[in-house]
């Protein structure tokens, strides 16, 4: 993939990270976290080493339904803990870590979001944000699928190359990239057309979404499920992305070096202007990358402060990728690593650790 991308005159990379990312673009050998043959997770990495500490207590099996409050402050958390109510109160504050999907329903459950979303499910309103919720950003996959010539073995995490670049040299930051993965992948609609019994993909993305989606509440209870209404592709600009992210997935795996590992190409094919998006509409999936959904900023729909703490709330913080007013151009977790490195700093410094 590096060298097929070269070809098109995408310029190669030692790594992904910094440099191509926030210029024209690149190509490079994707960086894994893999030690001893073996993903190693955050948790594994942060947390696992630490357990023997008197200051952490790691809980499995729990469920955080809803934050404790009094007039304006957090108190605490309610959880489920092997299907029993437990209330956990906090002698400093809370931080609030569970995504940019369900960060947003515990706050909702809890009385902070929209009044009038929150009067739906007949929740008293805590503190009125209209933001919570609303600004649900994610990056848009459109999987490109092609037939091996021979089948290959999977190796590692099974996508070993990513590429970044800007459809428009103007573009403040790249709009699209991709991740070459060593076997099909397909949403449920193109999946009914027939997938390869060996194949690879090309997972198109879109990395700077302008479609905006919210996210909302079923009903009250902690077993309440959130619905997502992603609005994916609802931006005529994300549709016009999302054609010349396949185009450029198509040019790459048509080229010389990825010829010895492409039989043909299964889906999409060469496709009129008209049913090329359909195929994206119906091939589009998420890259499990999502965020905003509390973000961070001075305006009416901002939820924290730059110290991520909650308007109008007393001790409670969110520490996630809700909190990204913009989702990233690359992928999420080294952002979230930061976003939780750098509130450390800001719990010890206002508690003078």
């Amino acid at each position: 993939m590096v060298e097929a991308a070269n070809l098109l005159g995408i310029t190669s990379f030692d790594s992904p990270n910094g440099e191509m990312m926030e210029g024209r673009g690149g190509v490079a050998i994707s960086d894994l976290i893999v030690k001893g043959g073996q993903r190693s997770s955050i948790y594994r990495s942060y947390v696992y080493p630490h357990l023997n500490r008197k200051n952490l207590t790691v809980m499995s099996g729990t469920l955080v339904s809803k934050l404790i409050i009094s007039g304006s402050s957090v108190l605490g958390v309610e959880v489920i803990k092997d299907s029993v109510p437990k209330t956990l109160l906090a002698a400093k504050e809370v931080i609030l870590s569970l995504g940019a999907v369900h960060t947003p329903k515990v706050l909702m459950q809890s009385g902070i979001g929209p009044k009038d979303e929150l009067a739906k499910h007949g929740i008293g309103v805590v503190q009125h944000l209209p933001g919570v919720g609303r600004n649900h950003q994610d990056h848009i996959a459109l999987s490109c699928v092609f037939a091996f010539r021979e089948p290959q073995e999977m190796r590692n995490g099974g996508s070993e190359a990513a590429l970044y670049w800007k459809t428009d040299p103007g573009l403040r930051q790249p709009d699209i990239f991709h991740c070459q993965a060593e076997f099909p992948v397909a949403s449920a609609e193109v999946a009914k057309r027939g997938l390869p019994s060996h194949g690879w993909s090309m997972f198109a993305g879109i990395s700077h979404p302008k479609s905006r989606g919210v996210v909302r509440l079923s009903g009250p209870n902690v077993n309440d499920p959130v619905l997502i209404d992603a609005n994916t592709l609802s931006h005529p600009d994300d549709v016009e992305t999302a054609l010349k992210t396949i185009e450029l997935s198509q040019e790459i795996s048509d080229s010389a070096p990825l010829a010895p590992f492409v039989a043909h190409e299964v889906f999409p094919g060469k496709l009129s202007r008209k049913d090329m998006e359909q195929y994206a509409r119906d091939a589009a999936i998420t890259y499990w990358h999502q965020a905003g959904t509390a973000k961070m900023g001075r305006d009416e729909f901002s939820v924290v402060d730059s110290s991520l703490k909650v308007y109008g709330i007393e001790r409670l913080r969110i520490a996630d990728t809700s909190v990204m007013p913009e989702i990233t151009t690359g992928n999420t977790m080294a952002p979230c690593v930061v976003i939780g490195e750098r509130i450390a700093e800001m719990i010890k410094s206002s508690n003078g650790l």
